[in-house]
């Protein structure tokens, strides 16, 4: 039977006439190309916020307890390679004092998708941290937080600088 396909047997080897060689080929290159490609589990990328809430910047947050709310100006998230992400947000408060709220968390990246972990410390009321979404073959970025957040759907495009 082997001799019907064109397989020649020398010593321990089996050579295969280069039709089958071929045949084989297109096989294993067919069985690559259907599997998925492995994805990054985290990237380099920096975003400039560009509206919270679907409302343009600055955004003032609903009023807390009789406390007129604080003003969102503008915000950044960096995502390093190492699965570090920071977001920056520069806000004035209802007194007019303008502060700088930091966030830091872990990510990792499936697809479109972007999982977000933050360290709760011990005995703290933490509100969870958000989930992600890459749009726009990653020229933009959707962040949206739990309840209990003053904004809870953030909106980033790419940024060519930190």
């Amino acid at each position: 039977m082997l001799a019907n396909l064109g397989v020649m047997l020398r010593g321990q080897e089996v050579v295969l006439p280069l039709r089958c060689q071929k045949a084989l080929l297109l096989i294993a290159l067919s069985i690559v190309a259907c599997t998925s490609p492995s994805e990054p589990g985290s990237i380099s990328a920096h975003f400039e916020l560009t509206d919270v809430d679907g409302h343009a910047l600055p955004a003032v947050s609903a009023p807390s307890v009789g406390t007129p709310g604080q003003t969102l100006v503008s915000a950044t998230l960096s995502l390093d390679q190492a699965g570090g992400a920071i977001l920056s947000e520069d806000r004035i408060d209802s007194g007019g004092t303008h502060f700088t709220n930091t966030f830091s968390y872990t990510y990792t990246i499936k697809g479109t998708r972007i999982t977000f972990e933050e360290t709760c410390p011990d005995n703290a009321v933490c509100a969870g941290p958000p989930t992600g979404m890459i749009l726009d073959n990653g020229l933009h970025l959707q962040v949206v937080f739990p309840p209990g957040y003053s904004f809870q759907v953030y909106n980033f495009r790419v940024s060519a600088t930190p």
